[in-house]
């Protein structure tokens, strides 16, 4: 029965890696996107609230923390044979791998011409049918598709300015 177990827990931990590799991957992706972008267009800033930039601040700093944490204790677990400390560690990278790469994603960048939100590059003066919900949501139609953010971290009136001009 405890090799059924052991069995069962590495290959919980194996897809736990999978996971870790795809969603870092995502964060990667995600920041070289920023970086390039913000290269080109140097007019584009993000347009964080307050509440915005302590939550990514806070929340940047945990991914940073949980990943130096979980890579010392898988050689830790590694070195010491011990199996549990092996699957906490990839379990707590793998989850704030997700959470991190979730909020990545829907940061947004604005500046003279162009909007960014997540890796999505938008010229705001194109938009059409730009609706502002009450449920933190902007929606909008672009290239004669809908799309919607989340707009709890983000400046509204700075956005709200920017767009209607």
């Amino acid at each position: 029965m405890d090799q059924l177990f052991d069995t069962v827990g590495q290959t919980l931990s194996f897809l736990m890696l999978l996971v870790i590799i795809y969603f870092t991957y995502t964060i990667a992706n995600i920041l070289v996107t920023i970086f390039r972008t913000k290269k080109s267009d140097t007019s584009l800033n993000f347009c964080f609230n307050t509440l915005g930039k302590v939550f990514y601040g806070v929340l940047t700093a945990l991914y940073v923390a949980a990943v130096i944490g979980s890579i010392y204790f898988i050689v830790a677990a590694i070195i010491k044979g011990n199996y549990h400390w092996y699957a906490n560690a990839v379990n707590v990278w793998a989850f704030m791998s997700v959470v991190f790469a979730y909020f990545l994603s829907s940061l947004v960048l604005i500046g003279k011409k162009n909007l960014m939100v997540g890796r999505m590059v938008i010229d705001y003066r194109k938009l059409k049918k730009v609706n502002y919900s009450y449920n933190h949501k902007v929606s909008f139609v672009y290239a004669q598709s809908e799309y919607n953010f989340s707009t709890r971290f983000v400046d509204l009136t700075l956005l709200r300015k920017k767009i209607s001009v």
